[in-house]
């Protein structure tokens, strides 16, 4: 079983100050999750990713990526 790739990212960046991000653009929530931008838009549109601010500026909460994976993994198991 492979590790999520949510799993493996860093709080901090490993050697440096720098903090991973806590909200991802649609395009990068979509590349985290290897789907199209229009999926993540979709999955928006019906409410499975809360999302801050609009338009162009629209972010997806780090929190909102792993509650919407761990929630997809519960249905895989059962």
């Amino acid at each position: 079983m492979q590790t999520p790739v949510l799993r493996m990212l860093p709080q901090r960046v490993a050697g440096t100050d720098q903090v991973a991000p806590l909200q991802y653009t649609i395009n990068d929530t979509a590349r985290l999750l290897a789907m199209s931008r229009r999926t993540v838009e979709r999955l928006i549109e019906r409410g499975e990713f809360e999302t801050i601010g609009t338009g162009k500026l629209r972010r997806v909460p780090y929190e909102a990526i792993v509650a919407y994976q761990n929630r997809h993994r519960n249905d895989e198991a059962k």
